[in-house]
């Protein structure tokens, strides 16, 4: 016999069971909306008719449209920070790295891993937020970013001690621009260029001939050289 508090509790975990499928849905069609329209010409009907869910809920579950597109950028940008820093504190665990080292560990998860792909929502959201919404964009990035890319340069300055904190800095805004760009990579003028040598979807060769460009980029020595001294290029690796 079931109890009226047994019947309850079984409706409760329903309602639970049935608002968390919701919220799910409406993530994936804000996620697939955003990267195809970008967010000023993504409307929260949309989203709520993609999700076959009433439209008040985005409100309900995220503060509005702005909240929602706050949930899906972070999101979609936590695993690859989360592997860019595996990849640093394997580098730092080993004790010895130089400056391609550490560009590679910031470029290629954005083109090895199955999750980020050309048409990758890291890169769809990214290039849509900075073309659209600047107040957002720089608040987003600041929370998103910040931290990872403040040790990417952390390392860099140890690899590269005559190199100021601001041109390291210039050289990561250029590198993000053409990380970004080479994510949306296929057959273009370049190709053509190239006699078709060149395949904008070898996610390997990209990686490799962006490393090595971004690279020497970073060991530039401009006029504003700092010649305050810093820790060693390479470090004894630990015995």
């Amino acid at each position: 016999m079931t109890t009226s508090k047994g019947v309850a509790g079984n409706n409760s975990r329903s309602t639970r069971a049935k608002s968390k499928e919701t919220n799910e849905r409406l993530i994936k069609a804000a996620t697939k909306l955003f990267c195809q329209k970008g967010y000023g010409s993504t409307s929260i009907r949309e989203i709520a008719q993609a999700a076959n869910a009433n439209s008040a809920l985005i409100k309900y579950y995220f503060g509005g449209k702005e909240g929602l597109f706050r949930h899906v950028f972070k999101e979609v940008t936590a695993p690859l920070n989360r592997t860019r820093q595996v990849r640093f504190a394997r580098l730092i665990e080993a004790g010895e790295f130089d400056v391609d080292d550490v560009v590679r560990a910031w470029v290629e998860p954005m083109f090895e891993d199955t999750t980020f792909p050309a048409h990758s929502a890291v890169a769809s959201l990214s290039l849509g937020l900075t073309a659209e919404y600047d107040k957002l964009s720089d608040q987003l990035i600041a929370q998103v970013y910040d931290d990872i890319n403040e040790q990417f340069l952390s390392m860099l300055e140890r690899c590269l001690p005559q190199v100021t904190r601001a041109a390291l800095v210039w050289r990561l805004y250029f590198l993000v621009g053409a990380v970004l760009t080479a994510t949306r990579s296929r057959k273009t003028s370049f190709t053509r260029l190239s006699g078709d040598r060149m395949d904008g979807t070898d996610y390997q060769e990209l990686v490799r001939q962006l490393v090595a460009f971004t690279s020497s980029g970073f060991r530039a020595i401009t006029e504003d050289a700092d010649t305050t001294p810093r820790s060693p290029t390479k470090r004894t690796k630990k015995p």
